[in-house]
C-alpha cells in the first residue's frame, strides 16, 4: 500500500520543468496585461487631450471650435 501512496504522490507534484513553463506562461500574460492597459492609457490620455482643446475653445465663447480638433 505504500508503493501506491507514493506513486500518486509523484504525480501530483510538479516537476521543474513544469513549474517553469507555468512561470513563464504567468509571466506572458502578465506582459499582455500590463501592455494593454499602457496602450489604453495611451488612448485615452489623447482623447482627454482632444476634448479639454474643445472645451477651453468653447469657454472662450469662439463660433469655429470645429477646427480645433484635427481629423484623425
Amino acid at each position: 500500500m505504500a508503493d501506491n501512496r507514493y506513486e500518486r504522490e509523484e504525480y501530483l507534484e510538479q516537476s521543474d520543468d513544469e513549474r517553469e513553463t507555468a512561470r513563464r506562461t504567468g509571466s506572458l500574460i502578465a506582459l499582455a496585461v500590463v501592455a494593454a492597459l499602457l496602450i489604453a492609457c495611451v488612448l485615452l490620455t489623447g482623447r482627454l487631450k482632444d476634448v479639454s482643446a474643445l472645451q477651453d475653445c468653447l469657454m472662450t465663447k469662439a463660433t469655429n471650435c470645429a477646427e480645433v480638433i484635427a481629423p484623425r
